[in-house]
């Protein structure tokens, strides 16, 4: 406990450099040896540093650099810990393509703070190059240096942190916001109070601490920023095929409470109110197990994972299950609950490709009368991919309570590792935590899933998803969670796998065996948009029980 691990590398540009304990194993050669030694533990540091989780951690998402343990001339103290100063002559540095240096350099934590503070460089061995800490590491990847001070004028601490976590692209909005409210040919400094300060030269020199302030030696600084807005603008502008700045700006205004607005609709309040009468409670044996939903005729659909395991042979449930339908209220007295065939319809868990997954399982109830009057939201679908992007809402029953509803946005895969990113900056003590988890459970994303962040947690997995026009587009499922503070269950983002894939599964499974009853009622669901044989649909029906279908 009282000793901090060091492990070196053999293979590489720079043999024996130093990497830390969260290198990415990606970046390790086969068969390589590293050499494990301890040494005196450094002073902790008073600032935490942030780390990054990659959800899809891969060699060529990121770079590795090195530097030297003893920096360069006016360069006295580098490392935090001096006993890694004396015990290695180079560490070895990860960061993913897009990172700024500063921020990647900030990340690792070895480095002193002292570096930050000052106009710090990275001189490359080999040549002349210098490498300020604003630009991207995209071309250090294999490269060697030293850190040698420019300036020795320190820097103040609020430009020290506005470029300490500053990450490969700005925030378009805050771009716009930066177009928006501050000029581009002048210094951002309110007018009113600098003719004050002019006036009363003599009597203060300071402006009012709620005004906007220059930044000191921040010219260069300003500069650059200026000069990534054009392009970022222009990105904007060609992926959402902008054109004016009212255009934009609209855009910003309308694109992050657009999620809330489309479910704030009367008509479609309504409308959903009458699509959740569909929605179940699946418990098992009066316990609360999980969400279901009522697809088409007498089958509810839920997850795989929520039923448990089964005879896989004869598909037969090894526990009693029972779908309470219209439990809304903790007293509620209208409850239906309507049992649970023993057999198992249609069930499906794991890849079903290189890219796929499945989690589902379609289960068959033994009394429809008392839900006669509830719609199957079959209905509701149109054989389409899912969205990337725009506001959907998710209705179960999460934490294992009554029916709620939860409108959210669904996060495009372009923006993952931002998401990613945001949840882990605002709960950083617990990224060895979400690691850990990671490792464990292989978290894995995969091209029929839609991702985003809702509060729907424990017991809402197998609740419906539906878009912006109530349409059903897929089945709420999991995300990708870890034990936070005080053991409670939190999550980097959430997740449904679309409806698509499941409902091809479904018609191949139930023609496998030979289940006519229910691919004669798919039939009649135009919108599925398959291919039906005559033999479909027009085969005998079995003589025994239906539940024997295998």
């Amino acid at each position: 406990m009282e000793k901090e691990i060091v492990i070196q590398r053999r293979e590489g540009a720079v043999p024996r450099a130093a990497v830390k304990t969260d290198f990415p194993c990606c970046l390790i050669e086969r068969d390589e040896l590293l050499d494990i030694t301890f040494i005196k533990k450094g002073v902790p540091s008073k600032k935490k540093t942030t780390e990054r989780l990659s959800l899809s951690n891969e060699a060529k998402n990121f770079v590795i650099f090195y530097i030297k343990t003893k920096g360069g001339k006016k360069v006295k103290y580098l490392m935090k810990n001096n006993e890694l100063r004396l015990k290695v002559d180079d560490v070895c540095v990860y960061a993913f393509k897009e990172d700024r240096l500063k921020a990647a350099l900030r990340r690792d934590g070895r480095f002193t703070n002292v570096i930050f503070e000052k106009h710090c460089v990275l001189s490359e061995f080999g040549s002349k190059t210098i490498h300020d800490m604003l630009r991207t590491v995209e071309h250090l990847d294999g490269k060697h240096f030293e850190i040698i001070v420019r300036r020795d004028k320190k820097q103040p601490d609020s430009q020290d942190d506005i470029l300490s976590d500053v990450s490969a692209e700005m925030n378009e909005a805050s771009a716009a916001d930066l177009k928006e409210n501050v000029d581009p040919n002048q210094h951002p400094i309110n007018t009113e109070q600098e003719e004050t300060k002019k006036k009363n030269a003599m009597k203060s020199t300071n402006l009012s601490t709620n005004s906007l302030k220059m930044i000191p030696d921040s010219k260069e600084t300003l500069a650059i920023l200026r000069a990534q807005f054009k392009d970022l603008l222009e990105t904007l502008k060609q992926r959402e095929n902008l054109r004016k700045k009212p255009e934009i700006l609209k855009f910003f205004r309308a694109e992050y409470d657009k999620c809330v607005q489309s479910f704030s609709e009367v008509k479609k309040v309504k409308q959903l109110m009458g699509l959740s009468d569909s929605v179940c409670q699946i418990r098992v044996e009066e316990s609360a197990r999980g969400t279901g939903f009522l697809l088409f005729d007498r089958f509810i659909l839920t997850n795989a994972h929520v039923i448990g395991e089964f005879d896989p042979f004869t598909r037969k449930l090894s526990k009693t299950f029972t779908a309470v339908f219209g439990y809304e209220d903790l007293e509620a007295k209208e409850t239906k609950c309507v049992p649970v065939k023993e057999h198992v319809a249609a069930y499906y868990h794991g890849k079903i490709n290189t890219d796929g997954y499945l989690d589902f399982a379609l289960l068959e109830l033994k009394d429809t009368d008392e839900i006669a009057d509830c719609p199957g939201l079959l209905s509701r679908y149109i054989h389409a991919p899912p969205p990337n992007r725009g506001g959907i809402c998710i209705v179960g029953h999460p934490g294992k309570g009554v029916k709620k509803m939860d409108p959210c946005f669904i996060i495009g895969k372009e923006n993952l590792q931002e998401a990613a990113d945001k949840h882990i900056s605002e709960n950083v003590n617990f990224i060895h935590v979400m690691t850990q988890q990671s490792l464990a459970e292989k978290w894995e994303m995969h091209d029929n899933q839609i991702n985003y962040n809702s509060c729907f947690f424990h017991g809402s997995s197998g609740s419906p998803v539906f878009d912006e026009d109530c349409y059903l587009i897929g089945v709420h499922t999991g995300g990708f969670a870890y034990k936070g503070e005080n053991c409670k269950t939190r999550s980097i983002m959430e997740y449904a796998y679309s409806m698509q894939p499941i409902l091809e599964s479904i018609i191949t499974q139930t023609k496998k065996s030979e289940r006519s009853d229910i691919l004669k009622l798919l039939s009649e669901y135009k919108s599925l948009n398959l291919n039906w044989e005559d033999n479909d649909v027009d085969m005998e029906e079995d003589p025994q029980n239906q539940e024997d279908f295998i």
